[in-house]
């Protein structure tokens, strides 16, 4: 059975310009989920054993450009062993693009990382770009991929900035704890795991439609409609009148 031991990662954040009137950057916040995991692995010896190997590798890099963007995704990453990558585009977006100086579609983006092995997710914190469509396009032309998360609509910056780093601390961690409260881990083992967590942990992940689309035995899941499912088969076992 695997374990979480065996889980480690290396976080690849692309960013292009939000706004050229402001300086806006996820980066600060990816330094904080950075101290944060670091600190879990610094805590007292119980904890430091219980939650060893739980770290990330992280990378920043910016683009403008789809040939800035095929430098930055295809580099070579050394020293990082068998850590699974995960890339994590911020951007703004539309139906079937990013959007940078000079916006990227979604064919130009699957033919830079159709033939990389490398990658085991991608994440994609722009609004408009990930649909069901889209998940399958990627995942049906790049086999090496196991999954993509993102949106389908618009989403406010900061609520879905937040959405997406407290789905990378679920995947990190393992769950929100303080270390002497709560000790306990939740069983999250794969990326889709930490999603459906994300729906009971920060309500915003369904107002904003948040969703990773992962491989299944006969096709494509997707966490968000699971948790639509589950949501309307509660709610038709309520009494009438409620």
């Amino acid at each position: 059975m695997q374990k979480r031991e065996e889980q480690k990662y290396v976080i690849k954040v692309f960013e292009a310009q939000w706004d050229e009137h402001h300086d806006s950057s996820v980066k600060p916040f990816f330094e904080q989920l950075k101290r944060e995991t670091s600190e879990i692995e610094g805590q007292n010896l119980k904890y430091r054993k219980r939650r060893m190997g739980h770290d990330a590798l992280y990378k920043y890099r910016v683009f403008q450009t789809a040939e800035g963007l095929k430098v930055n995704v295809t580099e070579k990453d050394s020293g990082v062993g068998r850590r699974k990558k995960i890339a994590y585009f911020a951007c703004h977006g539309r139906k079937g693009a990013l959007c940078a100086i000079n916006d990227i579609s979604r064919t130009k983006l699957k033919n830079m990382l159709s033939n990389l092995t490398s990658y085991d997710g991608l994440f994609f914190g722009a609004c408009d770009f990930v649909d069901t469509d889209t998940a399958k396009y990627f995942l049906h032309n790049s086999p090496h991929l196991k999954w993509i998360a993102g949106y389908g609509s618009w989403i406010p910056w900061l609520e879905g900035t937040v959405n997406d780093l407290l789905f990378f601390r679920l995947l990190l961690s393992g769950s929100f704890s303080r270390p002497n409260v709560n000790g306990k881990w939740d069983p999250i083992l794969r990326p889709e795991d930490a999603a459906r967590q994300l729906y009971h942990k920060y309500t915003m992940a369904d107002d904003l439609r948040f969703s990773l689309y992962y491989r299944v035995k006969n096709g494509i899941g997707s966490t968000l409609h699971e948790w639509q499912a589950q949501f309307n088969e509660f709610v038709s076992k309520l009494p009438p009148n409620i």
